[in-house]
C-alpha cells in the first residue's frame, strides 16, 4: 500500500528537477559528478560534453582551474603570453595538447560549435589577439573520454546527473563553486538515487 506513494513522490521529485530523469546524453550537456564519484580524478568535476554517440564520449573538466597559465603550456605561442587568464585541467587524456574554448557571436573558421555561442576551437595565435580574456576564451590541457558504452555504465550506477550547459556555469567568474551550484538538492540526490537502485533490481 505504502509503495505506490512512494514512487509517485521519487517522480515528482525528479521531473520537478529534470535531472536524470531522462539522461539525455549528447553534445552541450553537462555531467555533474554525483557524491558517488570519489577519487582525485573526476570527484566534484563538471564536464561539458564535447561529442557522444555509440562509439563513446569526449569531454572537457570546465572547474579545475590550474595554478598555471596557458603560455606555461604552450611558450611557443608567444600570443598567449599577453591572454588573461589561468590554464584548466580538461582531463586525464593526452595532458599535453591544449584545447580552447571561445564564446562568440561569429562563428570562427575550423570551429566546432558545442552549444548555443560556445565553440571548440584551435589555440591558435589569431585567436588570441581576438580574444584575450577568460570571461570568452578559456584553454584545457586534456580531456575527459569514455570508450563505448561506458559513461552508459557510469549513469546506471548514478555516477553522474545531466544538465543543459551554460555559458554561466562554462564560462564562470568562480570555477571552482560550479560544481556546488549545480549540484541537486539533498532531497533531490536521495530520490535520484532510489530511482538509480529500483531500475537496477
Amino acid at each position: 500500500m505504502g509503495t505506490f506513494p512512494t514512487v509517485l513522490t521519487l517522480a515528482v521529485c525528479l521531473l520537478s528537477f529534470g535531472a536524470n530523469a531522462d539522461q539525455g546524453l549528447a553534445k552541450g550537456k553537462l555531467l555533474v559528478a554525483t557524491d558517488d564519484v570519489l577519487g582525485p580524478l573526476f570527484a566534484e568535476t563538471v564536464v561539458l560534453l564535447l561529442h557522444y554517440d555509440e562509439s563513446g564520449a569526449i569531454g572537457l573538466v570546465v572547474n579545475r582551474p590550474l595554478d598555471a597559465t596557458p603560455a606555461d603550456a604552450m611558450p611557443d605561442m608567444p600570443a598567449l603570453a599577453d591572454y588573461e587568464g589561468t590554464l584548466y585541467w580538461g582531463g586525464p587524456v593526452q595532458q599535453y595538447a591544449l584545447r580552447a574554448l571561445l564564446r562568440t557571436d561569429v562563428e570562427p573558421e575550423h570551429a566546432l560549435r558545442v552549444f548555443g555561442a560556445v565553440y571548440l576551437v584551435p589555440p591558435e595565435d589569431e585567436l588570441v589577439e581576438h580574444a584575450s580574456t577568460a570571461s570568452t576564451l578559456r584553454f584545457y590541457v586534456g580531456y575527459a573520454g569514455w570508450a563505448a558504452g561506458q559513461l552508459d555504465a557510469e549513469m546506471d550506477r548514478g555516477s553522474w546527473h545531466v544538465l543543459p550547459a551554460t555559458e554561466k556555469s562554462v564560462f564562470a567568474k568562480e570555477p571552482g563553486e560550479v560544481w556546488r551550484q549545480l549540484l541537486p538538492p539533498r532531497e533531490y540526490r536521495a530520490a535520484i538515487n532510489a530511482a538509480v537502485l529500483a531500475r537496477m533490481r
